[in-house]
């Protein structure tokens, strides 16, 4: 494999001691954070007007209603509205308009991973029931479903082109998927280690997860074949994985500061990264958003081979 390239990027720092985890676009053009300290959502504005030739961004960072915990992942869902997973067994919708709605969950719940459904809902995972869940209106209405491996331990979560949602399970070496109220487990070949997939992203050309244990990314094609790419550094712990348009994606590296590009084909691309503990990513027509929780977003730019 080769070693890492220095890419085009930008490293925009945040407010001093904000933490940013993940990050995720919506129609406008803005991009939003879930920020673990201070707790809450903030909005960044990337085409924002510039003085002497440097841009003057403008964060603005709005607290959650009734929290007490941190918020987790995001997901903007077809109707506009801003959904996050949040550590005290909650998840938050945020409309259009700025108006919140709290939605409680069980106790215990700890619910992580979330992904837009084509209703208007989302799709979310409750590691701590061993479930997943769907919420069809801001109203709150639940359906859950448990999962049929236990301590699954459900992290990330996805939707595919036919609107079934899959899920990675951290702890079962497996992906889950729902099919007609059923759910479907997909076995994982080991790495280095069991596989322990942290993130999952729905693209044309299969399924995309990250395996954090094993240093590795896999792809389930649709015919249900499973791929595996290792990377030579064994503990770079991949984390969080999104598709991009020409089926390929992208890969953040927890423990080695790295965001990969992995093509259709398989061939891999090392970018290092400016700060530290790179986690969320949302993906543009050119350029990728990376979330280090050290405390700044980084654009970086496709390139011609992206």
């Amino acid at each position: 494999m080769p070693p890492p390239e220095t890419a085009l990027c930008r490293e925009i720092v945040l407010p001093s001691g904000w933490a940013p985890y993940a990050v995720a676009g919506d129609a406008t053009g803005n991009l939003w954070m879930t920020i673990l300290t201070p707790q809450g959502l903030a909005r960044f504005m990337p085409a924002e007007t510039s003085v002497d030739g440097e841009a003057d961004f403008t964060f603005r960072h709005e607290r959650l209603p009734r929290s007490d915990g941190h918020p987790m992942l995001l997901a903007v869902a077809t109707d506009g509205a801003l959904w996050c997973t949040r550590t005290d067994d909650r998840l938050s919708r945020r409309d259009a308009s700025g108006d919140h709605t709290v939605i409680d969950l069980a106790s215990g719940s700890a619910p992580y991973g979330i992904a837009a459904a084509p209703d208007g809902g989302v799709w979310f995972t409750a590691p701590g029931l061993n479930q997943i869940g769907r919420v069809v209106t801001a109203s709150g209405d639940l359906t859950m479903l448990d999962l049929p491996v236990p301590d699954a331990r459900a992290a990330m979560l996805t939707v595919d082109v036919a609107g079934r949602p899959w899920v990675a399970l951290n702890a079962a070496s497996a992906l889950a998927y729902v099919n007609d109220g059923a759910v479907q487990i997909v076995e994982l070949p080991s790495g280095r280690a069991p596989a322990a997939p942290v993130g999952i992203a729905a693209s044309e050309a299969g399924i995309w997860y990250a395996d954090i244990a094993g240093g590795c990314v896999g792809r389930v094609d649709p015919s249900g074949s499973v791929e595996k790419i290792s990377f030579a550094d064994a503990a770079c712990r991949p984390h969080a994985v999104a598709a991009d348009t020409d089926g390929g994606c992208w890969v953040t590296l927890w423990g080695s500061g790295q965001l990969a590009r992995i093509t259709a084909d398989g061939d891999v691309t090392l970018h290092q990264l400016p700060g530290r503990e790179p986690h969320g990513l949302w993906v543009e027509d050119c350029l990728v958003w990376v979330a280090m929780e050290s405390g700044s977003l980084v654009a970086v730019e496709k390139g011609e081979s992206a």
